[in-house]
């Protein structure tokens, strides 16, 4: 399966993943950050089937929400359940440890939005 990444701004970001049922994964990058590259290039294949849907936030455009969320490296992965902000992901890039990372906070409570 191919998931495509969905671009959010910052005046589009919190009506959307509000909207959004399910499972989401936020990316926040730039487009000059080769970090945020490789994460946009292999997450899609890496991630367990239990993320419905992909969102890339680029933070050079939406300064707002990189303030918002306080955001001090890149990338930067927040999980979202049920429209609602779950937990940050951090893990290195790779399908075994992503998958337990997610799994582990879906299973917890959630934690307090940014």
């Amino acid at each position: 399966m191919t998931r495509a990444w969905r671009p959010l701004t910052e005046f589009d970001f919190h009506p959307t993943t509000s909207a959004n049922p399910g499972v989401a994964l936020v990316l926040f990058g730039q487009p000059f950050c080769g970090a945020c590259k490789v994460a946009r290039a292999r997450l899609p294949a890496l991630l367990p089937d239990v993320i419905g849907t992909l969102y890339e936030v680029d933070v050079a455009l939406s300064g707002a929400l990189a303030h918002e969320f306080e955001l001090f490296h890149l990338p930067a992965l927040a999980l979202y359940q049920n429209g609602a902000f779950h937990a940050w992901v951090n893990a290195p890039l790779e399908a075994s440890s992503l998958a337990e990372a997610i799994h582990r906070a879906l299973d917890a409570p959630a934690e307090e939005a940014p």
